[in-house]
């Protein structure tokens, strides 16, 4: 099984989460900015929530994935403010053709005097438990 993990991520928050999920997965967690090689049955995708929406650049990103190529996606995402990126994520990559799966992780990131120390040891453990969980459900 081909299991990829990209992530979007200005302040580190969501790259701490992208690399527990990628413990589970056997490989690493890597930025959009390297784009996915070959057929993949499950994408890990993470992003935070930028202004109260997803970033242009993971958009754009969005735009570039084959759903010929890419089975699943499921989304995690961190944010200071908002309780999930999942919607804003979601209507984006069905509108591209890709299968969205109905689980995902948030959990609260950092910024500024909000949510100081998020993700913590805690959040991430929670994350690779996720990622077991989806893997092991496939």
């Amino acid at each position: 099984m081909n299991i990829e993990v990209r992530y979007y991520s200005k302040s580190g928050n969501t790259k701490k989460i992208a690399d527990a999920i990628a413990k589970q997965t056997g490989g690493s967690a890597k930025s959009i900015h390297e784009p996915i090689q070959g057929e993949v049955d499950l994408l890990f995708l993470g992003t935070g929530i930028y202004a109260f929406d997803i970033d242009p650049e993971l958009k754009e990103y969005i735009l570039t994935l084959n759903p010929a190529n890419i089975k699943k996606v499921v989304v995690f995402s961190t944010a200071a403010i908002v309780k999930s990126a999942y919607e804003k994520t979601k209507r984006y990559l069905q509108a591209q053709g890709l299968n969205v799966s109905d689980q995902e992780y948030h959990c609260p990131g950092h910024y500024t005097i909000l949510r100081k120390g998020r993700p913590n040891a805690d959040d991430m453990k929670k994350a690779e438990q996720f990622a077991k969980s989806i893997i092991n459900s496939l």
